[in-house]
């Protein structure tokens, strides 16, 4: 496995949500990557969609969980959007992909695997595989 992994909402969800179709390979891939003690890597925005899919999916109490769990564990790695970050993003994702429809928050997180070169990404969005990254 690969030395950093980087954490996407649509990867990081699926692990978690075992209703979600594809929860075992994720799980699997998550937990494997915490055993073989890869630097699990993820922005802020990342996180708010987290709690946000978590909120709606469960409850406060899980929300609250999985924030201690990022943010007080220190098994992660949680990059934050400053607005060097967000300008890097928007010049070199979403201005020169204008035939792709990369959201603000996958251009952040583009943004970081290409500045920390992560090559790899728990994601089940294909916009990963669009920018060149390999997905789990």
């Amino acid at each position: 496995m690969t030395r950093s992994l980087f954490l996407d909402s649509s990867g990081w969800f699926a692990a978690l949500s075992p209703r979600d179709r594809m929860h075992g390979a994720a799980s699997d891939a998550y937990r494997r990557a915490t055993v073989e003690g890869v630097s699990l890597v993820t922005t802020d925005f990342v996180v708010a969609e987290m709690h946000a899919l978590l909120l709606r999916w469960r409850d406060q109490s899980t929300g609250a969980r999985f924030l201690d769990l990022v943010y007080r564990s220190g098994t992660h790695v949680v990059v934050h959007a400053d607005d060097g970050l967000v300008g890097d993003a928007l010049t070199h994702w979403i201005r020169q992909f204008t035939d792709q429809r990369f959201t603000l928050c996958d251009a952040v997180s583009f943004e970081v695997m290409r500045r920390e070169r992560i090559t790899t990404a728990l994601a089940l969005d294909r916009h990963f595989a669009t920018a060149g990254y390999r997905t789990l």
